[in-house]
């Protein structure tokens, strides 16, 4: 892993006091831009100590307003919140899961059929499908167990609508391999792409917002 985190609160504290100062301004300025592994600096990057309880969203959120004020970091406080929301919502929603699960286990049956879509979620989860921003996304993935959120959407969204490939089994995938896998926020953020959790609505990845948010860093082709 290039990107070694110690599971441990007092890593977490450690971590949560040094982006601190940054919970502000800085957050709201910088935080679509994703810089690749090693780079985040605009990010917490605490969400693998929150889904662990290593360090709670109450905690975080306070740090936030201690340092910024309510206002001035309100955009954090937001994007903090999202997860408990996503949590909340799919508790009361359990046959949202349930049709998540029955979809996950046909995908898997269908693709043991399909030597095809067999190939190409094999290439797409190895980094293999020859579109290089993609391939990098899910390279640093595997190395590293994280990816900025911007870059998950556009992930999703590539793997949806560009490759066509069943959202389920990208989410499991994302599952296994984010340190900050969370079922109900990585389920419902896929179901959102793919235009299911808010209905008639899909999330696009587009080029010029590719290349304007981590351009920098990709050999972009221009693509999706």
């Amino acid at each position: 892993m290039t990107q070694k985190m110690t599971a441990t609160r007092a890593e977490g504290q450690v971590r949560l006091e040094r982006f601190a100062p940054h919970m502000g301004r800085d957050y709201a300025h910088g935080r679509n831009f994703d810089r690749g592994a090693g780079a985040h600096r605009d990010v917490s990057m605490l969400s693998p100590f929150i889904r662990r309880r290593l360090l709670t969203e109450q905690e975080v959120i306070a740090a936030a307003i201690k340092s910024h004020g309510a206002k001035a970091s309100a955009k954090f406080i937001d994007e903090v919140i999202w997860r408990s929301y996503f949590k909340g919502w799919l508790e009361q929603r359990p046959e949202v899961w349930d049709s998540y699960a029955a979809g996950l286990r046909q995908d898997l049956a269908d693709m043991q059929d399909d030597a095809g879509q067999h190939h190409a979620v094999h290439n797409a989860e190895t980094g293999q499908t020859g579109l290089t921003y993609f391939d990098s996304w899910a390279k640093e993935l595997i190395e590293t167990g994280y990816l900025h959120n911007h870059a998950r959407m556009w992930f999703a969204s590539v793997w949806i609508f560009t490759l066509g490939l069943p959202w389920q089994l990208g989410a499991l995938w994302f599952h296994y391999h984010l340190l900050d896998g969370d079922a109900a926020s990585n389920t419902l953020s896929w179901r959102w792409v793919a235009g299911l959790h808010t209905k008639g609505k899909t999330y696009l990845a587009r080029a010029e917002n590719i290349r304007r948010h981590a351009g920098e860093r990709l050999e972009f082709d221009g693509s999706p």
